[in-house]
């Protein structure tokens, strides 16, 4: 990465700008963390896709539901692209869809037992491949990394959904 960055400000030298390295280093973290993320859930056979909507049902805890809109907006998809995720996830048995009683147009996705115990194990497989490719990495400087991607996100408008809705347990 630096011997391209050099490269770039040698041919346009008006590209020698903090801002211009940073993206090209963010960049290059998230092909690379995309490329890992995919061979840690070869096992599963799953895509990122797949693990995306499997961790944010179980992140917001039991019944481990939410709303296509709700993953919709986390997911930064189209409602047929969730319809995709969602319908594969039903058929490998891993979410379910359920009526909602209250608005007979709408429905949630929620995790089934199988897909509780996946969820959690990807994320465990995710976390430890983390844990290995930054090792080296002294935790202060992955905190000032955080503090530091999550000012640049925030300053490009970034923010969190909504609160999502919920419902009782049936």
């Amino acid at each position: 990465m630096d011997a391209f960055i050099d490269n770039w400000r040698r041919e346009l030298p008006e590209l020698d700008q903090p801002v211009f390295d940073f993206v090209k280093r963010a960049a290059r973290l998230g092909q690379l963390l995309e490329e890992a993320l995919g061979e840690c859930l070869a096992p599963w056979s799953l895509s990122k896709a797949d693990y995306n909507v499997l961790s944010i049902l179980r992140a917001v805890g039991a019944p481990y539901e939410l709303r296509p809109t709700d993953l919709r907006n986390r997911l930064l998809l189209t409602s047929g692209g969730v319809s995709n995720i969602v319908n594969r996830l039903e058929r490998l048995t891993l979410v379910e869809r359920t009526p909602d009683p209250g608005d007979g147009r709408s429905s949630w996705v929620r995790l089934t037992p199988a897909g509780v115990e996946t969820a959690e194990e990807t994320i465990r497989a995710w976390a430890a491949v983390q844990e290995r490719m930054f090792s080296d990495l002294p935790s202060q400087l992955a905190q000032q990394g955080s503090d530091t991607l999550r000012a640049a996100l925030i300053a490009l408008g970034d923010r969190e959904p909504a609160a999502a809705a919920s419902r009782q347990p049936a």
